[in-house]
C-alpha cells in the first residue's frame, strides 16, 4: 500500500511538472514581432503566435520603460486583453489608429529608446525588446530569434524582410547569374494621416524593386485630392481647408507602374498660446484643445526678433498643455508681450487676442497673469495672418469685439422707489411745520365762558 501511494504521489509530481512545462511552452510561443513609433497616429505593436494552437491573452499585459526610467509602467492593461485570442501562427495588432486588421485600438505611447515587455496572466515575462531610433514610416521588425532590422512597416501581416518569424533566411548558392523580371512597388505612407490645415506637410513615398531597372527613368507623382499635385518621392504640400482627402502616389518606370494611396484627415488648429511673468523671468504656455496628439517638432516661437525652435519629438498631448520657461527658450515673453507661433517653414499660425491682462508684471513665483491668444477658428486657414501679429497688447484688440449690452430694462423700479421716498420726505417736512405752528399759544386763543347753575356744563 505504501509503495502504491508513493507511486501515485510521484506520478502527480510528474504530471504537475509537465503542466508547468506546457504552460511555459505556450507562453514562449507569443513574441513581439514588430513595433512602429512614428508618425504618432501610426504607432503599433504586433504580436505573433508561432504555435499551432490558439493562445488566450486573458490576464496578460504589456509594460513600457523609457531610457531614463527606473521602472516599467503600464502600456496595455490586462483589462484590454481580457477575452482576446491570438490565433495559431497568427498576428495580433495593437494600434493607435484603426487598421483594417487591428485587434485593439488604444492610445499607446511609444518613443525612441524604449523597452517593452509582455507578461502572461501569472506575471511572468513572455518577451521583452528594446530599440533606439526608428525613422518615421518604418518599423522595428524581427527576422530571426535574435536579429532585428528597420524596414517599411507591415502591420498585422508577415514582415517585409521575412515570410515567417522562425523561418531560416534562404541563401541562394547558385553562382550563375539569373535575370529576373523587374518589379516595382510603391508605398505612400500610413493608411490614415492627421494633419493641420495651413501647415506644410512632408509626403515621403517609398519605392522598392528598382534594383534591376537597368537605367530606366522613374517618374513619381503625387495627387493630393484637393486639386494639387507634385512630382518627386519627397514633396511638401499644404492643405488649406479641413476635410478628408485621398493622397495618391503613382510610380512609372518604363512599362512598370505602381500605385498606393492614403487617407489624409485635415483638421483646424485648436491651440491657445499665453504668456506671463516679468522681464526677469517669463514663460509661454501652449494648450492643445484638440482630441489628437500634436507633434510640434520643428515649430517656432518668435519674440523680439529671437526665435525658439522646438526640438525633435516635442509632443503636445490631446487636451494637454506645456509651459516653456525663458531659461530654456531664451525668449522674453512677460505679460503684455505676444509671441508668434510659426510652422516649420516659418509661416505664421493664425492667432487672435482673447483677453487683455494687466500691464503690471507679476513675479513668476506668484500666480502670474497671462495674456491669452487662441488659434483662429476661421474655416480657411491662410499661411500668413499679419493682421493678428501685433506686438502691442493694446493694438491687438479686435475691432469687431461687440460692446456689452446696455442694462436699461431693470432701472424702472429704482425710479419708482426714489419718487416714493421723495414724497415721504416732503410730507414729513410739512407735518413738522404744522406741529411747530400749533405749539405757539397766545392769550387771544382762549375764550372765557361763564358757567351758571341752570346750564349744563359744556
Amino acid at each position: 500500500m505504501r509503495l502504491r501511494g508513493y507511486a501515485d504521489l510521484r506520478m502527480k509530481k510528474i504530471i504537475f511538472i509537465l503542466i508547468l512545462f506546457f504552460a511555459q511552452t505556450v507562453s514562449a510561443t507569443v513574441i513581439v514581432n514588430e513595433v512602429q513609433i512614428s508618425p504618432i497616429n501610426e504607432r503599433f505593436i504586433e504580436l505573433y503566435n508561432s504555435d499551432s494552437s490558439d493562445v488566450d491573452l486573458t490576464g496578460w499585459y504589456i509594460q513600457r520603460k523609457t531610457a531614463t526610467g527606473s521602472s516599467f509602467g503600464s502600456l496595455v492593461s490586462s483589462t484590454q486583453l481580457n477575452g482576446k485570442i491570438i490565433k495559431a501562427n497568427g498576428y495580433f495588432l495593437i494600434s493607435r489608429n484603426s487598421y483594417s486588421n487591428s485587434d485593439i485600438v488604444t492610445n499607446i505611447t511609444l518613443t525612441e529608446s524604449n523597452t517593452i515587455r509582455v507578461r502572461d496572466s501569472k506575471g511572468k515575462d513572455v518577451d521583452q525588446i528594446e530599440w533606439g531610433s526608428i525613422d518615421a514610416g518604418k518599423s522595428y521588425q524581427r527576422i530571426t530569434a535574435g536579429e532585428w532590422v528597420t524596414a517599411l512597416s507591415t502591420p498585422g501581416i508577415a514582415n517585409s524582410v521575412s515570410q515567417s518569424v522562425n523561418a531560416p533566411i534562404e541563401i541562394n548558392t547558385n553562382t550563375a547569374s539569373t535575370q529576373t523580371t523587374p518589379q516595382v512597388t510603391a508605398q505612400a505612407g500610413p493608411q490614415t494621416r492627421v494633419v493641420l490645415a495651413g501647415a506644410p506637410i512632408i509626403f515621403e513615398g517609398k519605392i522598392a524593386g528598382l534594383e534591376n531597372n537597368f537605367g530606366r527613368s522613374v517618374q513619381t507623382t503625387w495627387s493630393f485630392g484637393d486639386g494639387a499635385s507634385s512630382v518627386g518621392e519627397s514633396v511638401l504640400h499644404t492643405y488649406y481647408y479641413p476635410g478628408e482627402y485621398t493622397a495618391v502616389l503613382d510610380v512609372v518606370s518604363g512599362s512598370l507602374t505602381a500605385t498606393d494611396k492614403m487617407l489624409v484627415r485635415v483638421v483646424l488648429p485648436n491651440l491657445s498660446l499665453s504668456s506671463g511673468g516679468d522681464n526677469a523671468r517669463s514663460f509661454f504656455t501652449i494648450v492643445n484643445h484638440g482630441g489628437d496628439e500634436l507633434d510640434v517638432s520643428g515649430w517656432q516661437v518668435a519674440s523680439n526678433e529671437k526665435i525658439f525652435t522646438f526640438p525633435k519629438n516635442t509632443i503636445l498631448g490631446a487636451r494637454k498643455s506645456a509651459t516653456f520657461a525663458s531659461e530654456v527658450t531664451g525668449l522674453a515673453t512677460p505679460v503684455g508681450v505676444i509671441p508668434e507661433l510659426r510652422f516649420p517653414n516659418g509661416t505664421s499660425v493664425p492667432i487672435k487676442v482673447e483677453a487683455i491682462a494687466s500691464q503690471d508684471p507679476t513675479p513668476i513665483l506668484k500666480t502670474p497673469e497671462k495674456t491669452k491668444v487662441v488659434a483662429s477658428a476661421e474655416t480657411r486657414v491662410a499661411p500668413q495672418a499679419p493682421q493678428y501679429q501685433e506686438a502691442s497688447v493694446l493694438n491687438a484688440i479686435s475691432d469687431d469685439t461687440p460692446a456689452p449690452p446696455r442694462q436699461e430694462s431693470g432701472l424702472w423700479p429704482w425710479y419708482v422707489g426714489s419718487a416714493f421716498l421723495g414724497a415721504l420726505a416732503l410730507a414729513g417736512i410739512r407735518l413738522t411745520k404744522n406741529t411747530e405752528q400749533k405749539a405757539t399759544i397766545n392769550a387771544d386763543d382762549f375764550e372765557i365762558i361763564e358757567e351758571t347753575d341752570d346750564e349744563e356744563p359744556h
